[in-house]
């Protein structure tokens, strides 16, 4: 897996580094053009004076101050984010950060630890909570997701052995026992099976069998230390937070209260998260969005700029733009902040590339700076840039 998120990072270029370049070639061309007017004016007018004077022209002018703005800048504020435990594998993760709209957080490993524990079991038909917490382990017991832990972790030892296990993303597992088949997981996914569900509760893991409800477990997963901070920050910079979440409604408006969410979703599978980043991009938003499940690959291939927690799944690191190495949430705020410091870094460059291009060409070309004079210049134009980039290191 490292291997292969390694051999995507650092490749391509990010569009603004792109653009540079584009202009950078377009000045070349000019400059040119500029060498040989400023060289025939003066062969005219001093002839003696016409060759060295074009040949200051041009090396005055070598364009490495402007191709150099940005690719030093991302490439310094890339490797204090390496250093902090921020793996960014394509080019636009800093540039789309910081021009992004909307966060879009993924709950259980995302905001939350991602250790579930079993709370409280509520059994029906004649089967203690035990019983069913053998069985609801004894499905999940091959599975290496944070509730198969969960359920397996709680359960008693020597589970009964599960055939035909079949995962269903986003409703739960399915599987034979003894003959019998079982589910776990949604209430909808279980009253397939189960029929009419007994009780009026909602949310929760609910196991069954043919018509029959067997339990409903109640899950517990503490939210991250840095969960309230992160958003905090977030809200600061005016980004609009979205909370979207496969696990139920009750759970999820849980967490979104505590952490201050005004927008969120619940229940949503796969596909339909999916659906919701891109109706907000047809609206126009810029999409970030953080998970770390499998659930969450496809959401994550498609948002805008996307990350992964490192302690989630390989499926959702390696469709994600960037991933949380040191499994901090506060290490997405610092790509943040990294972006718009970076951002104001290349603003920076840019400006001095300009400025110095425009004082020191018409210079060179009245004749007013020899070539050593213009290789000196040129030289220092492009280690400002450099060591202005360079700052970003300081972290």
């Amino acid at each position: 897996l490292l291997a292969r998120l390694a051999a995507r990072a650092g490749q391509g270029k990010p569009q603004l580094a792109l653009w540079a370049d584009q202009v950078a070639g377009w000045f070349v061309l000019a400059l040119l053009v500029l060498a040989g007017a400023v060289w025939a004016f003066w062969h005219w007018h001093d002839a003696a004076r016409a060759w060295p004077i074009a040949v200051a022209v041009l090396v005055v002018s070598c364009p490495c101050a402007l191709s150099l703005a940005m690719p030093t800048a991302l490439a310094a504020a890339t490797d204090t984010l390496l250093r902090k435990g921020v793996l960014v594998m394509q080019p636009h993760v800093l540039e789309t950060l910081q021009r992004a709209t909307h966060i879009v957080f993924d709950k259980t490993g995302t905001l939350t630890e991602g250790r579930p524990t079993i709370g409280a079991t509520a059994s029906f038909s004649g089967v203690t909570g035990v019983q069913a917490l053998s069985l609801a382990a004894a499905l999940e017991q091959a599975s290496a997701h944070p509730l198969a832990y969960a359920f397996v972790s709680a359960a008693p030892d020597g589970l009964p052995a599960a055939y035909a296990t079949r995962h269903v993303a986003g409703m739960g597992v399915e599987g034979e026992i003894n003959g019998t088949a079982y589910r776990l997981g949604s209430r909808a996914f279980v009253e397939a099976l189960a029929g009419p569900c007994p009780s009026q509760e909602e949310g929760g893991v609910w196991l069954g069998r043919p018509g029959a409800w067997l339990a409903r477990f109640t899950l517990e997963d503490a939210l991250r230390s840095d969960a309230a901070a992160v958003i905090r920050r977030f809200r600061a910079m005016g980004k609009e937070l979205v909370l979207l979440s496969g696990d139920a409604d009750d759970a999820v408006q849980r967490t979104a209260h505590a952490l201050g969410i005004e927008h969120a979703y619940a229940n949503r599978l796969p596909g339909e998260k999916l659906a919701l980043v891109q109706q907000l991009q047809a609206q126009g938003a810029v999409v970030a969005m953080v998970g770390d499940g499998i659930n969450d690959a496809a959401v994550l291939q498609a948002a805008d700029v996307s990350f992964a927690m490192g302690s989630g799944a390989a499926l959702a690191q390696t469709h994600a733009d960037c991933v949380l190495m040191s499994g901090r949430l506060s290490a997405l705020a610092d790509a943040a902040s990294m972006g718009r410091r970076s951002a104001r870094v290349i603003r920076q460059n840019l400006a001095w590339a300009t400025l110095y291009n425009a004082v020191a060409i018409p210079a060179a070309a009245f004749g007013l700076l020899t070539p050593w004079m213009s290789g000196l210049g040129m030289s220092l134009s492009s280690a400002a840039v450099v060591i202005n980039a360079l700052r970003l290191r300081r972290g």
